[in-house]
Formats: C-alpha cells, sequence, structure tokens
C-alpha cells in the first residue's frame, strides 16, 4: 500500500519493463510511480504543462512515456521533461462537463478511452478508438459515465461499463481492425453494492471490477456471475490492475473526492493505493500504444 492520499486515484499500470506501477491522480494532472521492491514512490506534476485539465487514463507509449485521455483530448506525456504533447482533440462539440476518463491500449496497441459528464446526469460521453497516425474514432456513443474498459484473454470481447447505470455491456471485438459489433449485457450491478468504476480482466477471463461506493473488489467470471468479494477499508475504490514480476498482485486506486468531513475521519485509508495479495489469479501484460 502506498502513503500517497490522492485526490482522485485512478488508473494503475504496470510497466513489467521498470517493474514500476504507474497511477495518476486525475484532477491535480499528476503521475505516481511505485517500486514495489523499495516501495519508494515519486510524483510527477503536469499541471503546467496540460494548464490545469485533468488526467482521465494513463498506458505506456512505444515511443517513451505515456499516453493518456486529458479533458479535451489525448496527449503525450513525457515524465522526464514533465511536459504534454497533444495528439488529438475530441469532443470540442460536447458539453464543458465532459472529460476523457478510463482507458487502456488493447493488443494491437491501440489506446481506447470513455468520456464521462461530470454532471453524472447527462448522457454526452462517448467510446474513442485511438490509433497511432490516425484520427480519434468514436466507436459509441450516449455514455454518462464510461468505464470498466478491458477485453477477453482471446481478444474476442471488449467489456463497457457505463458506471451509475448499473451497467457493463460486452462487444463482440475485431483485433485486426478494431470493430465492434453485437452490444449485449455482460452484468448489472442492481443488486451489488457499488457501481462498477474501473477493471481489468486476469488470465483465465474473468473480469475484475473496482465497485465504486461499494468498498470492493468484485471478480466475475467470463459469464458475468459474481465469485468473489473483496472488501477494502476505503467506500471509493477506483480502479484495479494486476503488477508485480508475476502479474499476480492485484493494485487498487481509490478516491477521497466524494467524501464528507465525517467519512474522511472514519476512512483515514481514503485516497490510497492498495496491493492485494494472494488472490491466486494472474493478470495479462498490458500492451504499449503504438506497438
Amino acid at each position: 500500500m502506498s502513503s500517497v492520499a490522492n485526490d482522485l486515484g485512478e488508473s494503475p499500470c504496470w510497466d513489467p519493463d521498470a517493474r514500476r506501477l504507474y497511477w495518476i491522480d486525475a484532477w491535480r494532472s499528476e503521475v505516481h510511480a511505485l517500486d514495489p521492491a523499495t516501495r519508494e514512490t515519486s510524483c510527477t506534476a503536469l499541471a503546467p504543462a496540460l494548464a490545469g485539465l485533468p488526467i482521465g487514463s494513463i498506458a505506456r507509449h512505444a515511443d517513451g512515456g505515456l499516453v493518456s485521455g486529458v479533458k479535451g483530448g489525448f496527449y503525450h506525456l513525457d515524465l522526464e521533461r514533465r511536459a504534454a504533447r497533444l495528439i488529438a482533440a475530441v469532443e470540442t462539440d460536447r458539453p464543458a462537463t465532459n472529460r476523457l476518463n478510463d482507458g487502456k491500449c488493447d493488443r494491437a496497441g491501440r489506446f481506447w478511452c470513455a468520456s464521462v459528464n461530470t454532471d453524472h446526469r447527462t448522457p454526452s460521453g462517448s467510446l474513442w478508438r485511438l490509433e497511432q497516425g490516425k484520427a480519434p474514432v468514436r466507436m459509441e456513443d450516449g455514455l454518462t459515465v464510461g468505464n470498466g474498459i478491458a477485453w477477453s484473454p482471446d481478444d474476442r470481447r471488449l467489456y463497457l461499463a457505463d458506471t451509475l447505470t448499473a451497467t457493463v455491456w460486452q462487444y463482440e471485438f475485431d483485433i485486426a481492425s478494431g470493430a465492434l459489433a453485437n452490444r449485449r449485457l455482460f452484468l448489472s450491478t442492481a443488486h451489488i453494492r457499488g457501481f462498477v468504476d474501473g477493471a481489468t480482466v486476469d488470465a483465465d477471463g474473468c473480469y475484475w471490477a473496482a465497485l465504486f461506493r461499494g468498498g470492493a473488489v468484485a471478480q466475475f467470471d467470463p459469464d458475468g456471475k459474481l465469485m468473489r468479494h473483496v472488501r477494502l477499508p476505503v467506500s471509493n475504490p477506483t480502479m484495479c490492475a494486476f503488477g508485480g514480476p508475476g502479474l499476480d498482485v492485484l493494485y487498487v486506486t481509490s478516491a477521497s473526492r466524494f467524501l464528507d468531513a465525517a467519512q474522511l475521519r472514519d476512512q483515514p485509508l481514503a485516497g490510497r493505493l492498495f496491493a492485494i495479495e494472494g488472490l491466486g489469479a494472474h493478470g495479462i501484460a498490458e500492451p504499449r500504444f503504438g506497438a
């Protein structure tokens, strides 16, 4: 567990080459890094480079640094220089309350990112696909809080959550073209405490989801059946990802942003990064953008 207390921790991403875990503090426009071997952490402040725009998600970039979904567009983040370069602007025609949110790369090196309307009511969000050297493509529309992006191990299914609708969808996915088809219900959290926020898939095809407002991480089998419910000492976990040299540690980010003073007193670990070991599950290495 990291001692860093985030406002809105998000987007944990394991780098197997550096053997470090990266994650963001979204509204502070910061990228954090953890070396699990030494337990040392570092923070790269990118608010000046991004003019204060919040970061929604990150993934490793084939040219070094990170690709990111940011309010208003996709950026290449250079952590060493604390610099940000705009790759492509998106959603300039959408409400000012829209921003890019959950995102990650498919195994063909494309970056997928879903947006959110931060009023948490208006379905003006989209699912975007970004391929290096090409313009972003809107793949889905009508989302309120786009989240939970992940792929099955055989690359035949893509998962997408619309958090506050208590719904996770699955699509048929073509890894060669990046096309989606046949959207259908994967699971509903209507009868589970909490809502699916960020998620990942393990090597056995199980879907692991951080349950925002539910204080837990849940494991669902490939048919969407709840298998395991792992409690956390915070009510708002935000995203989970496997990391560590064996990809057998589940790292979970969390938020303190949405808690009142009494809740913050009751949850002194809110906003921390958690590491869950001994689950008996293994993740799949996350690809780089453009690789």
